[in-house]
């Protein structure tokens, strides 16, 4: 294994540069984000979003010949896009570097005489890919610029770097329209977002199904298609599911788990990453004493098409670096950028528990 020539070759072709841009591409913009928000391509600053309700009340008895017409008011949403620049500056010395690669070829059935510049292709795409996946879906959830004088993040110096990078994301585009009285019958309070950590992670055997019931069978002022949920509350209705009382008690069930429950025929999307970040990077000390996590659950019922995801895939990973620094500190370098933003682009549609 020749770790820097192998590493210098791959920097200077042409060809896995453009099959990282690529795969990078695919996993960043479509799999798995595409399964929770509509991706936008092609967006530019300053360029229009105007979310419409539909109108009504246009049709009424002819009057023969004559009569006015209708001029009905258009009630828009209008918003703009402002897609921001998301930078990945990835750096390791050569020992972590080596090592990790080792790791992962070990993982992947490799013998370390076996790993040759190919397994090293790999190993880049994929340690790209996944990490940038997993980053765009906390920046698109969880995103907000003002996120570093909120006093909610465990760190602020260290955590708001990867947080404040667009205008809002979702969870803070709800939180922004819980303030305004146009939307305030879209809400419904999430009790266990206060209190102590304790008591927030205590949830009462139908605490899912009450939320869902509210969100989903309760709702009749639009068709859903789409009903995302914090993964603890998802997990709450499962066991709710599978418990005496609950409809499905199969010992099939219980020995390999529920996938893809549904509530009044809407299949619920748990976000698992989601409790994940809240637990690490939003539990703070709590007035009086303990710790408490800013927002543990959420659920959003609407339709997918309302969340976009907007980005500048012409100009994104169109600088997709690899450096290699020799000297005393040998050090691997990987860089890439991309455009994003986040629109929640029809307002009055959707109702959601936060």
């Amino acid at each position: 294994m020749d770790l820097i020539n192998d590493f210098k070759n791959l920097a200077t072709s042409d060809v896995f540069i453009k099959d990282t841009k690529e795969i990078v591409l695919q996993e960043l913009f479509f799999e798995p984000t595409e399964q929770m928000f509509t991706i936008v391509p092609g967006i530019k600053g300053g360029q229009q979003v105007a979310a419409m309700r539909g109108f009504e009340y246009v049709t009424k008895a002819s009057e023969g010949c004559g009569g006015n017409g209708i001029s009905p008011t258009f009630p828009a949403f209008s918003q703009k896009w402002n897609p921001k620049l998301a930078e990945v500056k990835i750096e390791y010395c050569y020992s972590d570097f080596e090592n990790s690669f080792l790791q992962w070829g070990l993982m992947n059935g490799y013998q370390r005489k076996d790993l040759t510049g190919t397994e090293l292709a790999v190993f880049i795409q994929h340690l790209i890919s996944k990490a940038m996946a997993l980053d765009m879906q906390r920046i698109v959830l969880m995103g907000d610029e003002d996120i570093a004088n909120q006093d909610i993040l465990t760190d602020e110096a260290g955590k708001a770097q990867f947080y404040n990078i667009i205008d809002k994301g979702l969870i803070p585009t709800l939180q922004y329209l819980k303030t305004l009285p146009e939307f305030a019958e879209s809400f419904f309070p999430l009790a266990k977002n206060t209190g102590l950590v304790a008591d927030q992670m205590n949830l009462s055997d139908t605490e899912g199904l009450d939320i869902y019931e509210q969100l989903v069978v309760d709702t009749y002022e639009f068709d859903g298609d789409i009903l995302l949920s914090s993964n603890k509350l998802y997990k709450n209705y499962v066991k709710w599911l599978k418990r005496p009382g609950g409809v499905i008690m199969d010992v099939k069930s219980t020995q390999s788990g529920l996938t893809g429950a549904e509530i009044d025929g809407q299949t619920i999307m748990p976000l698992v990453n989601y409790d994940r970040w809240r637990k690490n990077d939003f539990t703070i000390p709590a007035v009086g004493g303990g710790n408490t996590i800013h927002l543990p659950h959420f659920s959003l019922f609407t339709r997918k098409e309302f969340l976009q995801v907007g980005v500048d895939d012409t100009a994104s990973l169109e600088n997709i670096t690899l450096e290699y620094m020799g000297g005393k500190e040998e050090t691997f370098w990987i860089k890439a950028n991309y455009m994003l933003d986040f629109k929640m682009v029809n307002p009055y549609a959707f109702k959601a528990a936060l």
